[in-house]
């Protein structure tokens, strides 16, 4: 945030107007005073600032030096406290107990707004739902977006392609699109488009020659028919060569991170940079092949015994006895953690995503754990904020409504007790949470 306190302030006046046109239920005022502001724009926190929410929209922000509050507002004191958007993860799979194994019965409505319900408990406030979703998730979308339901904000991609056995059909079976026809690609696609989906999904990963892959054919077919309707394709990946076709076809983004080398030509990474391009490295879906062994302490969080089920738990503690992690699966992650840094150094868009939903993959715990390894990795803390919201909101295509505080963004935010710069594990450190302005009852959320 580079702008001076005068210029902060000049959105006020502007503000007042608004207020004065806009209908009583949409003229109910916040002021969030005195906090740390951090916006999610990468600029320089604001010291004492103030931001004003009406109805859904944050509706002004500037310095309390020099920023006057209307009378009659909800005045909220966020003295020595620090103001950041809510976290956005680009990549979850809803209707999931996060047990060891995927069973496809889990899959219902009410999970899914449990598992929503989760995420904005740890103050994510939306998430993009990638390749696994079923009629049930766009139940709640819709119920989530007519108003009907408070909960995190919901994207779907709906059913992801893959190739005949490909993965993810080893754990998800048929609720993914197996084919190896370019026709029958585009037939599906129009399906989607039917429904509406807010982004489709590619898995290209033959799990180092253990799975079939799908065919350059097939992604051609899925990316030119998805251009037609204007729906973004991010793709699972791993080696670099498939990343390169991907970019060629006119790929937006991807889950994962190149893992197969190091050797990336900067040309390459420029090209990523200036196409705009969202990696989202979910770096903690491969450390969780260790993680638990490794500091086992991580299940005795009480947000833990709050958010996952008994038996899940108890599954987590008997898999951290078996683990066994090959050699070459810590090569990837350390060789995933390296190219994160080195993209990001690049100037490549990194985004925040979990994989929350997988196995023993607990949702809105492993959004934080992430971005506590996107530091790890390189990043600062700054960025690895900006990671979990700015490029969220881009990457959505929703970055004049999400992402940041910024006048005219949707009121999503966390209010926090300690400052997230010093380190980014204060972000689960919050007071208080709002949602599309409105507060959030953390406490009676239904998580499980």
């Amino acid at each position: 945030m580079s702008s001076g306190p005068l210029k902060r302030g000049l959105p006020f006046l502007a503000a007042l107007f608004l207020f004065a046109c806009k209908p009583p239920e949409e003229s109910v005022q916040k002021a969030i005073i005195g906090a740390v502001l951090i916006d999610g724009t990468g600029g320089p926190p604001l010291s004492n600032s103030v931001v004003i929410v009406a109805g859904s929209r944050i509706r002004a922000i500037g310095s309390r030096a020099n920023m006057p509050i209307p009378a009659g507002v909800e005045k909220i004191n966020g003295a020595g406290k620090f103001l950041v958007p809510g976290l956005i993860d680009l990549h979850v799979h809803l209707g999931t107990r996060a047990g060891p194994a995927f069973k496809a019965a889990d899959y219902t409505r009410e999970r899914i707004e449990e598992n929503l319900n989760t995420y904005l408990y740890f103050g994510v406030t939306s998430v993009r739902s990638m390749g696994t979703d079923r009629p049930a998730a766009f139940d709640v979308r819709n119920a989530e977006r007519t108003g009907h339901l408070l909960t995190a904000r919901l994207f779907t991609a709906g059913r992801g392609f893959t190739a005949p056995g490909g993965h993810p059909s080893q754990e998800v079976g048929d609720v993914v699109i197996q084919t190896n026809s370019p026709e029958e690609a585009r037939r599906e696609v129009d399906t989607l488009a039917r429904e509406k989906v807010d982004a489709i999904k590619i898995w290209v990963d033959d799990l180092g020659g253990k799975a079939p892959k799908i065919k350059p054919a097939v992604i051609d077919a899925v990316l030119d028919q998805a251009r037609k309707y204007r729906i973004p394709v991010t793709a699972h990946i791993y080696s670099l060569a498939d990343t390169q076709h991907l970019v060629q076809a006119g790929a937006a983004g991807f889950l994962h991170m190149i893992q197969d080398t190091e050797d990336i030509d900067p040309a390459f990474i420029a090209r990523l940079r200036d196409l705009r391009m969202v990696f989202t490295p979910t770096l903690v879906r491969q450390e969780l092949d260790w993680l638990f062994a490794e500091h086992p302490e991580l299940l005795d969080d009480p947000d833990v015994a709050r958010s996952v089920d008994a038996d899940i738990v108890a599954a987590a503690r008997q898999s951290a006895h078996s683990a066994h992690p090959s050699p070459a699966a810590r090569q990837d992650f350390e060789r995933a953690k390296r190219n994160t840094r080195t993209l990001a150094a690049g100037g490549v868009l990194i985004g925040l995503g979990s994989d929350g939903g997988s196995a023993l993959d607990f949702p809105g715990l492993m959004t934080h754990r992430e971005v506590e390894l996107l530091v790890e990795a390189g990043l600062s803390p700054m960025e690895a904020i900006v990671a979990g919201t700015r490029s969220g909101g881009f990457a959505l295509q929703k970055g004049d409504e999400l992402g940041t505080l910024e006048p005219g963004r949707r009121a999503d935010l966390m209010l926090l007790s300690a400052n997230p710069l010093e380190d980014v594990r204060n972000l689960r450190k919050i007071d208080q949470l709002m949602l599309d302005g409105e507060w959030v009852d953390r406490p009676a959320l239904k998580l499980k």
